[in-house]
This record gives C-alpha cells, sequence and structure tokens, in this order.
C-alpha cells in the first residue's frame, strides 16, 4: 500500500472513530436526560470536542439525532438477530423476533430514550408524527426474510405484513407511553404465526 493510502485508510479510520464516539456520548445523556434532549453544547463538552469538529461530521442537531436512531436501530437489529439464532424452528426464530421487538418498550428506559428523540425528529419535522423514516426499520424487517423463506412463504410481502404489524403495535405502545403484557406479547406471536398458517393454506 502507497503512503498515501495508508494516510487516508487512517483518516478515514480516525473520522469513523469520531463519529463512534460522538454518537455513543450523544445516546449516554440522553439516556440520563430524557426526555430532554441534551443542548450542543453539553454534548461537545461530554465528548471533549469542538463545535467546529461536531458539524464536521454532524451539519446539524436533527442530522445528529437522526444518526443516533440509526444506530440504536441497528443496535435492536444485532440484539434480535442474537435471539433469534438461539433457535432453530423458524417460527421460534419469528416468535423471538416478535418478542424482542415488543420488549423495546416493555423496556421503559429505553423507550423513553427513543421517544425523546422521536419527539425532537417530529418537532424538527424530520419524521411525522408517531412515525420512524421508513428506510431505518429495514434492518429490523430484513431479518424476517431468512425464517419466512425456510417456510416457503414469500420473504419480501409477509415481512412487510409481520413488520407493520408488530413495529405498529410498538409505536403505539411507544407514543402513548404504554407496555405490552407478556399475555399481549405472545398473543401478537401467536396471531402473526395463524396469519403465515392460513395464508400458505395449512391446516390450523
Amino acid at each position: 500500500m502507497l503512503a498515501a493510502e495508508r494516510r487516508t485508510a487512517r483518516q478515514r479510520k480516525s473520522a469513523e472513530e469520531e463519529i463512534e464516539r460522538i454518537l455513543t456520548v450523544t445516546l449516554e445523556l440522553i439516556e440520563k436526560s430524557a426526555p430532554a434532549i441534551p443542548s450542543i453544547s453539553e454534548i461537545v463538552a461530554a465528548a471533549g470536542i469542538s463545535n467546529q469538529t461536531l458539524y464536521r461530521s454532524f451539519p446539524s442537531k436533527d442530522d445528529l439525532m437522526l444518526a443516533v436512531l440509526e444506530q440504536g436501530t441497528l443496535r435492536v437489529a444485532e440484539y434480535l438477530g442474537e435471539r433469534m439464532a438461539r433457535v432453530e424452528d423458524p417460527r421460534e426464530q419469528i416468535l423471538a423476533w416478535t418478542r424482542g421487538v415488543l420488549r423495546q418498550v416493555t423496556d421503559t428506559d429505553a423507550a423513553q430514550t427513543s421517544r425523546a428523540v422521536l419527539e425532537h425528529l417530529n418537532k424538527a419535522g424530520t419524521s411525522g408524527a408517531g412515525n420512524t423514516p421508513a428506510e431505518l426499520l429495514d434492518p429490523l424487517r430484513d431479518l424476517l426474510t431468512a425464517p419466512l423463506a425456510e417456510l416457503g412463504a414469500d420473504p419480501l410481502l409477509d415481512a412487510d405484513c409481520i413488520a407493520d404489524l408488530v413495529l405498529g403495535a410498538m409505536r403505539r405502545h411507544l407514543w402513548n407511553r404504554t407496555a405490552p403484557t407478556r399475555a399481549e406479547v405472545e398473543r401478537t406471536g401467536r396471531f402473526v404465526l395463524g396469519g403465515l398458517n392460513a395464508g400458505s393454506g395449512e391446516a390450523q
């Protein structure tokens, strides 16, 4: 590798680490301050950087909040993937996904943090009331395609149907500041599996 290429690679890695540090610090501050959102001055002070450094990576506070939301979604997707990997049966994997998604609103601290970020973006006009930008949820929905394909279902259309149902329930609880009961979570899972059976013409 040429010297210039090595220098570019080091600069890229440094920039990525800087962004990761800013996002981690911002999330930690939000977890402590929710439902309030920390100010830019609080974020740069906690991260040990300047305003110029922050704005080099995130042109606005809204961009930063959107990135925090995206990172949070990826972490949830990683958590769901790990839960699904613990079981082999594709139906059990779909149940694990459903339970894991709804757990995000049974954990009150996690729900309050998510709500604080979404309310900020909603006020800024970045996302519609009660809605998460659709593409941010793709990593969650995409986890359903493999078990659905194994069941012989339509991995895209059925993943959309399940995601609309379960993520819709998550949003409803998030914005109503409620949490699903264990019975509701299990009923939702059974409903999803029942819908797959009905759609495939399998006997109940």
